[in-house]
């Protein structure tokens, strides 16, 4: 089956414009500043290290039929177009890599830096030199691949050499240490929860128990011989006197009167408030009679009821429950009802 190729393919099977000869080369791709005749030795060795690359990388993958054919596309497009570098005016510069560079597969192939440090530990602790200076290679390697880098996995640094601890230091330590070693208090054991209906046995312990009564004994008042030596102070003598209050409430002169109240005009509120309240009298009848008992208001005449009204005006319908239609008849259930043992055995005489 023939694959077909795109125009962006640069495999080395497919011809493109960098690759045609200057007669057949297009206007864009000229070729100014032409290889002087010293260098054009290189030309094959470059070209055959170019072809070893090639082949080297396709040796690295098996080759399937089936895979083959799931590889082609079904709508092919060209994600990257390769463009000239004539129209451009800088000038392409060629960094040369400090390591040496790998197909994808080799960068796919190296081991994973968590598998060699753990691999260089092992050959630390067991004093193999050449290994670890392998591993370290392998290790470099691997930290500065492609995949790495897009890890953003940090290369290997030196350890931090940890100081020694000053006096202060120390002692802050001991003091978290003595912290740690004490032991825990255990922590009281949560009530019991109480289903509906339960009751508590710990209420009812302290509810049996009996009373405690304790007898308030007086002692028997002795006068002692600091009391008998006391000497009251001053203060203290001016605190036991009696004092003397005027009394507010009795006046020396009650005939007199005072000359504000000889003066004083009542107010029209406080004259209707001191007038007595009107008594009704049983033999006028009620102040609300009418003059006319049997004469109807005209709004009573022209009132229209609602149905709400004709609804709540009828009477409610009361149903009996207390007296049967039929008091000798008998129920069904009590037809087909089977006595129990114990109702046969009480449904017995006494004596029997």
């Amino acid at each position: 089956m023939a694959l077909k190729r795109l125009k962006c393919d640069l495999s080395p099977e497919l011809t493109t414009c960098l690759k045609l000869a200057d007669s057949v080369r297009p206007d864009c791709c000229q070729i100014r500043d032409r290889i002087p005749s010293d260098a054009e030795c290189f030309l094959r060795d470059i070209g055959k290290e170019l072809k070893k690359l090639y082949e080297r990388h396709q040796n690295r993958f098996t080759k399937r039929k089936r895979i083959m054919d799931l590889a082609i596309p079904r709508n092919p497009q060209c994600r990257f177009l390769p463009r000239c570098s004539c129209p451009f005016k800088r000038t392409i510069e060629i960094v040369p890599a400090d390591f040496p560079m790998h197909t994808r597969t080799e960068q796919l192939a190296l081991p994973t830096v968590r598998r060699l440090l753990h691999r260089r530990n092992e050959a630390i602790s067991s004093g193999d030199k050449i290994g670890e200076g392998i591993l370290n290679r392998w290790l470099r390697y691997s930290l500065m691949s492609l995949y790495s880098r897009l890890g953003n996995l940090q290369p290997l640094q030196k350890p931090v050499i940890k100081k020694k601890l000053t006096a202060k230091q120390k002692k802050k330590r001991e003091m978290y240490i003595k912290k740690l070693a004490k032991p825990k208090v255990p922590k009281k054991q949560p009530a019991p929860e109480r289903k509906a209906g339960e009751v508590d046995q710990r209420r009812l312990k302290k509810l049996s128990r009996p009373k405690v009564y304790l007898e308030d004994v007086k002692q028997e008042w002795e006068i002692t011989p600091s009391m008998r030596n006391y000497k009251a102070t001053d203060r203290v003598k001016k605190l036991a006197e009696p004092v003397a209050r005027p009394n507010v409430h009795t006046n020396e002169n009650p005939e007199k009167v005072s000359p504000n109240a000889l003066k004083y005009k009542p107010s029209e509120r406080i004259k209707e408030m001191s007038q007595p309240l009107a008594k009704h009298d049983a033999n006028l009848g009620p102040a609300d009679l009418k003059d006319d008992p049997f004469a109807i208001s005209p709004n009573a005449l022209k009132y229209k009821i609602s149905s709400r009204m004709k609804e709540l005006a009828e009477p409610k319908e009361f149903e009996n429950t207390h007296i049967r239609e039929n008091p000798f008849a008998i129920s069904p259930a009590a037809l087909k009802a089977k006595a129990s043992p114990r109702l046969i055995e009480l449904a017995k005489p006494k004596g029997s």
